[in-house]
């Protein structure tokens, strides 16, 4: 037998395919369950699947009993500025674990896709959230391992020394409250501790070689009475320690919480504090909670430098803090004497300091009581003197204040006047006729005419004055500008005799006066008057709290010069309603010029001309007296010499060769005599850390006696507590313990070292678990009755 194709035998094997369909397609049996054998197993499903809720609750119960006690066991802490947020922590992890019970149970009750899709995507979220957060707070963990309580420290311990730190409590001042209480913790520290101790000075911070030696730079704090703020201190203590190698790092500030000691209104130590987290700061608060004291303000002096016969007016305020009653107030003031001090056998001997005054009064408590005194008929001299406050109080560093005043003869001023120059409206105005006669004129004039001006010793006067000068010889400026180098003054007032084309605008001329002369400004509408821009100039002073009731308008100017320009170094005391100069002041060397642009020496009808003011003609001409005796003060450097300083400011005096030396003893409240010299036209005296009263005594044909007076600032005595509010702004809320007593120090010291323990609370919720895990049991494993 023969096939042609073979190959199609092959699709007999097709044949499968009904086969295969038949297979498939053959109908199955169907099996029906009875209806309660139906409900039976839904019963036995149910109840298994409870069972095993029950089971895995109850495991879960017990196992977390273990851990917590586990955990109790081994007392975990945490650093106590990060309990809250481990206490926080807690709080979500119970939530977490909450949330996961809940997704599990809805899980094993086979509940919807949809819920149990959506409870394990917040389970996961919140787990994620909480792992993170986890993470967080262990980095920004301590490097020190907490519990360790003798691992070495580095340690700053910062001393509050103002002033206002020797209040005294209970016969101990605060100072002594505060080193008795830092020896303490010295003796308190590990071994192998490294320890700065810094004080209100501005000193570089460095560890202590040892404790010992920081017990004894502790012993040998004394008050600084221009002391640094506590920020700045605790700023550089801050820079130490973190330098330092132990991982262990705190501050310790000792300090009486007065307000005054901070003077951080930024916050800076706050935020250096945030920077660096794991050093621990401790404020330890040695102050009066309610301080009891009586003390003065500050002085206010009528003027600094007086003429013979003034009266001399000294001021203060008797300022009461939690105490009412009388107070006794007197004045002492040393005579003049040019041959004291001096040292016999080791001991300075100063002038005898008389009473000039006393004053009984009663003061309310937390109020002040004004008090002045006035005196007359000082000598012609330096005089020192002081206020003092009777009887004893909690601080006597306010009890006392300073002051130093200069009599002088009437200074000679030499008045030079054109023809036809009325001296007299000026000189009534500076040394009235019936002063003159009782002695208390503050300036003697010598009047001359202007053609005797080249002949005349200038170096015996103290200042000069041209009255609406005619033009000068060049020879003749030539001799004004070596008087103003030497340290002399001019002032020129000028008039209808100036020319702007003439003298005054040759280089001569131009090398004291504030600008050249370029016009002659015309108002005659009476529209223009003088109208000060500023009053921060020496000057300006006498107007400053009466600026807006002085009435310049009253006293027109009808003409005045326009400096155009006004050279570099010269400065515009004081203007024309119009904007333009009118009184220049201009320092040459040692000396200065004031230049006013219009007379002060026309009367109400000139001769030969009009008028080109009213200044000191009008019925309102006092502010033309208070100005031009003001000149005359600030030129002679009268109003400029300051005697009377604050702690830290350096002294300084004008010193005149020709009438005073170069070379002075200086005899400082608390050091030896010592040798200052004058350099550059003045004497400086640097170093006046010390209240009281700083002499100098000097030889020029004869003995020459000088000196000032320093007193403390106000505010180093102010006992003014800082709030707890406050002291969170300068330092950070949470950043720092606060402690008041060695019981204190040793609680919040000994838990910041060994960190907040969570034991009692592991305790409690171990109890809580327990509990709910008896109940449980009980409630799943009750035998029917």
């Amino acid at each position: 037998m023969a096939f042609l194709n073979v190959s199609l035998l092959l699709g007999g094997l097709l044949t499968a395919i009904p086969i295969a369909l038949h297979l498939v397609m053959r109908q199955q049996p169907k099996r029906l369950t009875f209806p309660a054998m139906q409900f039976l197993r839904q019963r036995r499903e149910t109840n298994r699947r409870k069972l095993q809720l029950k089971h895995w609750l109850l495991l879960a119960m017990r196992c977390a009993a273990i851990v917590l006690l586990a955990l109790a066991f081994a007392r975990p802490s945490v650093l106590s500025n990060a309990a809250g947020q481990w206490m926080l922590m807690l709080v979500i992890g119970v939530g977490v674990v909450l949330a996961g019970g809940v997704t599990a149970v809805s899980m094993i009750q086979r509940k919807g896709k949809v819920l149990v899709g959506a409870l394990a995507g917040v389970t996961l979220a919140s787990v994620i959230a909480f792992a993170v957060m986890i993470v967080g707070l262990l980095n920004r963990g301590s490097t020190v391992l907490l519990g360790d309580e003798q691992a070495p420290i580095a340690a700053a311990l910062i001393f509050d020394t103002s002033p206002h730190m020797e209040y005294r409590y209970q016969n101990e001042s605060r100072t002594e409250v505060a080193q008795s209480m830092g020896n303490w913790l010295i003796s308190q520290l590990p071994a192998d501790s490294e320890v700065a101790v810094l004080d209100s000075r501005r000193s570089p911070a460095m560890f202590a070689v040892d404790l010992a030696s920081a017990r004894k730079a502790i012993d040998r704090l004394r008050t600084t009475e221009v002391s640094e703020p506590l920020s700045g201190v605790a700023a550089r203590a801050l820079e130490l320690v973190v330098g330092s190698e132990k991982t262990r790092k705190e501050i310790y500030l000792f300090t009486d919480l007065v307000d005054s000691a901070w003077q951080d209104r930024a916050g800076a130590l706050s935020k250096l504090l945030q920077e660096h987290d794991d050093v621990l700061v401790y404020v330890i608060d040695v102050g009066v909670v309610a301080p009891v004291n009586v003390g003065l303000g500050p002085l206010d002096l009528s003027t600094e430098t007086l003429a013979k016969s003034s009266e001399l007016r000294v001021s203060t305020r008797v300022q009461s803090l939690g105490v009412a009653g009388n107070e006794v107030v007197q004045l002492l003031i040393e005579d003049f004497d040019p041959t004291l001090p001096v040292v016999i056998n080791g001991e300075t001997k100063l002038p005898e300091a008389r009473p000039r005054g006393r004053q009984e009064i009663t003061v309310a408590a937390g109020e002040s009581q004004f008090v002045e005194f006035r005196v007359r008929g000082l000598e012609p001299g330096v005089h020192h003197g002081v206020v003092q406050l009777l009887g004893d109080d909690g601080l006597d560093a306010d009890n006392l204040r300073h002051f130093t005043i200069e009599v002088k003869d009437a200074w000679p001023m030499l008045v030079v006047a054109s023809s036809n120059a009325a001296t007299s409206l000026f000189t009534e105005a500076i040394a009235p006729f019936e002063f003159e006669q009782t002695g208390q004129a503050r300036f003697a004039c010598t009047v001359v005419p202007q053609s005797s001006l080249a002949n005349r010793d200038l170096d015996s006067f103290t200042g000069v004055c041209l009255l609406d000068p005619d033009p000068i010889p060049s020879v003749t400026w030539e001799q004004l500008a070596k008087y103003v180098r030497s340290g002399g003054g001019v002032a020129v007032f000028l008039g209808h005799n100036a020319q702007a084309t003439a003298s005054f605008n040759e280089p001569a001329a131009q090398q004291l006066l504030g600008g050249r002369l370029a016009r002659v400004w015309r108002s005659p509408d009476r529209s223009l008057f003088l109208a000060p821009e500023r009053y921060d100039h020496p000057v300006m002073a006498p107007f400053r709290e009466r600026s807006t009731s002085v009435p310049w308008s009253a006293s027109p100017v009808f003409k005045h010069w326009v400096l155009d320009p006004i050279h570099k170094d010269a400065d515009t005391i004081l203007a024309y309603s119009n904007g333009k100069p009118a009184v220049v002041e201009r320092s040459v060397d040692r000396g200065r010029v004031v230049t006013m642009t219009t007379p002060v020496s026309d009367p109400i009808r000139p001769v030969d001309h009009s008028a080109w003011n009213e200044l000191p003609t009008s019925d309102e001409a006092w502010p033309y007296v208070v100005l031009v005796n003001e000149l005359m003060l600030h030129l002679t450097d009268s109003s400029g010499v300051r005697l009377n300083y604050v702690a830290g400011e350096p002294g300084a005096l004008p010193n005149d060769s020709r009438m005073n030396p170069e070379r002075y003893q200086l005899f400082s409240p608390s050091e030896q005599p010592q040798e200052a010299r004058a350099q550059d036209g003045e004497v400086v005296v640097r170093f006046t850390e010390h209240p009281g009263v700083y002499r100098l005594k000097g030889v020029k044909d004869g003995p020459v006696v000088r000196g000032f007076s320093v007193n403390l600032p106000p505010e180093a005595t102010d006992l003014t507590r800082v709030s707890i509010d406050e002291l969170d702004a300068k330092i950070g809320k949470g950043r720092y313990q606060l402690a008041r007593d060695k019981d204190e120090i040793a609680l919040e010291v000994g838990e910041a070292r060994v960190g907040r323990e969570f034991y009692s609370h592991l305790l409690v919720l171990l109890v809580v678990v327990l509990g709910i895990e008896h109940l449980m049991a009980n409630r799943f494993y009750r035998k029917p009755e």
